[in-house]
């Protein structure tokens, strides 16, 4: 019986100590990141050229950027300014975007029903 106690305080031990651990890296990963910024670089597309060589077009405020890139090095081709009327209408994709992903999907509706895919069931 004490062996079954002794077994059974470990196992609950454990338990907490793993728990502690996971809340403990998740709060670390999101003070780590710190506050959503615009200054991310956004990939926009690459196009390869070669075995080893790709022209890449990436975003960074409120630039774009075309660069050279090749297994030794990166060179930046070309360099140039976005206007508002561009960086709106990626703002608006960027909200539709969100917005379909966040409505169920046909396949997903016959699945799993309309009143699971906060629809109303026809009747």
């Amino acid at each position: 019986m004490s062996a079954i106690l002794d077994l059974l305080t470990v196992a609950i031990a454990l338990a907490i100590v793993l728990g502690l651990a996971f809340f403990s890296l998740k709060l670390l990963k999101r003070v780590q990141a710190g506050p959503a910024s615009d200054d991310q670089i956004r990939y926009l597309r690459a196009l390869p050229v070669g075995q080893r060589e790709r022209l890449t077009l990436v975003a960074y405020r409120d630039e774009v950027f075309l660069l050279g890139v090749t297994a030794g090095q990166i060179t930046v081709l070309d360099r140039r300014t976005r206007s508002p009327e561009e960086i709106a209408a990626e703002a608006r994709a960027a909200d539709e975007a969100r917005m379909r992903a966040a409505q169920p999907s046909a396949a997903l509706r016959r699945l799993i029903g309309k009143t699971l895919a906060r629809e109303r069931p026809d009747y």
